[in-house]
């Protein structure tokens, strides 16, 4: 989260590029998105969540009593989940079930989504390995700092982050294929670097 508080995201409306500014701490948590195409807006307090969410539900089922019938499904867009059920088969009867679902936030398996309104981030680039992605300029820059070092010493608290990444993105073999993608990011780059 340290580098969360300039975001380049998709637009929900236009799919064009916006930036997310956020305050990524606890006791102050809340963002704003402007569009810099349609100049379509979001506020946090105001729109919510919009981006994967999970909704899970079970039930006993109606035709045969047999616990559980369970749905577990994720969704990709909040703001267009129109129904709060899904229908389930049970396992022994084979009978549909109503299942009542409870949502709640998701993340896709690349993580490339902005922590505030769960928006794509405009700034991931697909290799055979896995995704590239990154916040903004600065979190771009200490990615490209941080692949391209040699010797990886500790840091500060931007530096644990770094520890976490996947291993295919650490791998000194990767570096020259990791460091391609964060060029063709830094090209897409809307926001400035902080020097």
């Amino acid at each position: 989260m340290y580098w969360a508080t300039e975001i380049e995201a998709v637009c929900p409306k236009c799919s064009g590029v916006g930036v997310v500014n956020g305050n990524p701490y606890w006791k102050d948590w809340r963002a704003t998105f402007l569009c810099h195409s349609c100049s379509h807006s979001l506020k946090t307090d105001r729109d919510g969540w919009l981006g994967p969410v999970l909704g899970m539900g079970r039930r006993p089922c109606g035709a045969c009593g047999f616990q559980w019938v369970h749905v577990e499904k994720v969704f990709d867009d909040a703001a267009k989940i129109k129904r709060e059920s899904s229908s389930a088969k049970c396992p022994k009867c084979k009978s549909e079930n109503k299942v009542l679902l409870k949502f709640t936030r998701s993340e896709p398996l690349d993580h490339a989504i902005d922590p505030f309104f769960g928006l794509e981030l405009s700034l991931k680039e697909h290799t055979r390995y896995g995704t590239v992605w990154a916040y903004g300029a600065p979190h771009l820059e200490q990615l490209k700092l941080y692949i391209s070092a040699h010797l990886r010493e500790g840091g500060g608290t931007e530096w644990s982050y770094f520890t976490k990444l996947p291993k295919w993105l650490k791998t000194s073999k990767n570096r020259e294929l990791v460091l391609k993608a964060i060029a063709k990011l830094e090209k897409r780059l809307i926001t400035k670097p902080s020097n």
